[in-house]
């Protein structure tokens, strides 16, 4: 492997169950928890951004293990900062990689994907701010983080852009991997292909970005849906969870309550739009600040929370409750429909 500077190397921890865990940064949101389960044929949940593969093996090499010595990795969904390692990973281990059935030829050729996912950001931003300031602020903050994968993509040699799996996983697949038995819930919602992977008999649950510390995208505009989030929230609010181990974030101490908090929020984060559609018309970016709070416009979370409201908006669409006004597209404003009651 091609050996980058790095001011430091992250720690790796033991959190207890024989699972460890090292946080790889990225340039989108908070670092990634990578956990690595080391026993018998160890295993990864996720390989974490392209651009820090190399801070990953270091880590590992801090408890004797190396991307080498790693014979199985699950990926919990398709973004960046959990699965743009595999465009190299292939490189440096034999390890099986999994995924959900259907991903693979879903997306195909990776970096034309990230285009995609990229156009979508645009367009939010285009259909949020009238303003052609604003519109500029944001969208050189899209291209921000744009620019430092394709500084990566630039530095490499050993690109292959086609997705590519060893096992397609659907539920009731059991992998025995990191001395554990594996087994697999599909739990769309923040995207199509989403995966919860989990420790049979163990109640260990490895939730990637269904349930964060903070609300999980969900972008509508690509493979998002909210009425799904909300039934992968439901389903795994019923079983029986020991431990719940996000890709973002601190492990919560109690899992039951984390979920039953992040749909409490959502729900009022609804509530709360509804409320404000009912009184006036508004754009995506002013009902974000009022929704969100002022705080969120200049923060990393912004574009974010811009396609949280924006799928909510879409689902009151969808359901006849809000209509589009298209004086000015793509830019558009978003009026309710008198007469519609809600049971958000």
């Amino acid at each position: 492997m091609k050996i980058h500077h790095y001011d430091s190397i992250p720690d790796v921890k033991e959190i207890g169950d024989g699972i460890f865990k090292t946080e790889i940064p990225q340039p989108f949101y908070a670092p990634n928890n990578i956990y690595i389960l080391p026993d018998g044929e160890p295993a990864l949940i996720d390989s974490g951004y392209l651009a820090n593969l190399g801070m990953l093996q270091r880590a590992l090499r801090k408890i004797g293990l190396s991307l080498n010595k790693i014979k199985h990795i699950f990926y919990t969904h398709n973004h960046l900062d959990h699965l743009s390692a595999v465009l190299t990973i292939r490189y440096y281990t034999d390890a099986k990689l999994y995924a959900m059935k259907g991903m693979a030829s879903g997306i195909g050729n990776y970096l034309e994907h990230v285009e995609m996912f990229n156009r979508a950001s645009k367009r939010l931003v285009y259909k949020g701010h009238r303003v052609p300031e604003d519109r500029k602020r944001e969208l050189a903050r899209i291209e921000e983080g744009n620019l430092n994968l394709r500084n990566t993509l630039s530095r490499g040699t050993r690109i292959d852009p086609i997705l590519k799996f060893d096992i397609e996983l659907v539920e009731g697949d059991v992998i025995h991997a990191g001395g554990r038995d594996i087994g697999f819930l599909h739990t769309p919602g923040h995207n199509l292909w989403h995966l919860t992977p989990y420790i049979l008999e163990e109640n260990i649950f490895f939730t990637g970005d269904l349930v964060l510390q903070n609300i999980s995208s969900i972008y509508a505009e690509i493979d998002g849906n909210l009425e799904e989030y909300y039934r992968s929230l439901e389903r795994i609010s019923k079983m029986s969870i020991r431990r719940l181990l996000p890709a973002h974030g601190p492990e919560p101490q109690s899992p039951q309550k984390a979920i039953k908090l992040l749909h409490k929020t959502l729900q009022i984060l609804e509530r709360g739009v509804i409320r404000r559609l009912k009184e006036k018309e508004y754009d995506l970016s002013a009902l974000t600040l009022e929704a969100m709070g002022e705080k969120v416009a200049n923060s990393g979370y912004y574009n974010t929370a811009m396609a949280i409201l924006h799928s909510m908006v879409r689902k009151f669409i969808d359901k006849g409750w809000v209509e589009i006004i298209e004086t000015e597209p793509p830019y558009e404003t978003y009026r309710w429909i008198a007469g519609q009651e809600s049971q958000s």
